[in-house]
């Protein structure tokens, strides 16, 4: 488990040095404004990243409340749908 974290961490580290030295080279080497557009691209796959982000653990956390829900009513005998 340590050192999967590890690696997460690694992996994270370098994804930012990377982004951080391709931003520096897109800006030294093309116009401004194809930077600029670039750079915009970049925020906006960030942010749709980010959005898909939420949304997945928004949908992980209603499937795990309901599969605990089935569990914990399987665990007490009861049927679905019962009304007891």
């Amino acid at each position: 488990m340590i050192r999967r974290l590890f690696w997460v961490g690694v992996g994270v580290a370098v994804t930012v040095v990377v982004i951080h030295k391709g931003r520096q080279i897109v800006a030294r080497y093309t116009p401004e404004a194809v930077s600029e557009r670039a750079a915009a691209a970049v925020d906006d796959a960030g942010v749709r990243l980010n959005r898909m982000a939420h949304t997945f653990r928004s949908d992980f956390a209603t499937a795990r409340a309901e599969r605990e829900a089935q569990l914990m009513a399987s665990l007490r005998g009861e049927l679905p749908g019962d009304q007891r």
